[in-house]
């Protein structure tokens, strides 16, 4: 089903083309186009692994980070109840930190960080002799 803007753009392409202002494309005619390989960046080793995966559905632990800290954000932004708004962000902000761990970025723990205190709780200086 065509709607009008896809009827009028098809008349556009077609007048186009009857001027013969666009390329010669006639070598393409019943030809598939040439498609880029989207595992260009894969080693070639592991690409059918990387397709098998792909194909059943399984997305890199990075990419299902990302669509959870954007499903709760958008939660956050509706959400009114504040004990709800607390424990998703709490959440939100492991869900981060997990995210940028994964992604390479060092763990920097300062008196600002939200894990300044539980790491402080957590070391234990040795008594001196």
């Amino acid at each position: 089903m065509l709607t009008s803007l896809h009827r009028i753009a098809e008349r556009k392409i077609e007048q186009y083309l009857e001027e013969g202002r666009g390329p010669d494309l006639s070598h393409w005619k019943n030809k598939p186009l040439p498609l880029e390989d989207e595992m260009a960046n894969v080693p070639t080793c592991l690409r059918m692994a990387y397709r098998i995966l792909r194909n059943a559905g399984y997305v890199p632990e990075e990419v299902a980070l990302q669509k959870e800290i954007v499903r709760i954000e958008d939660m956050l932004a509706h959400c009114s109840d504040e004990k709800i708004k607390v424990q998703q962000l709490k959440k939100l902000n492991f869900l981060r930190f997990k995210l940028e761990t994964r992604m390479g970025k060092k763990l920097q723990v300062n008196s600002d960080s939200p894990y300044y205190g539980k790491v402080v709780d957590r070391i234990s200086v040795p008594a001196k002799k």
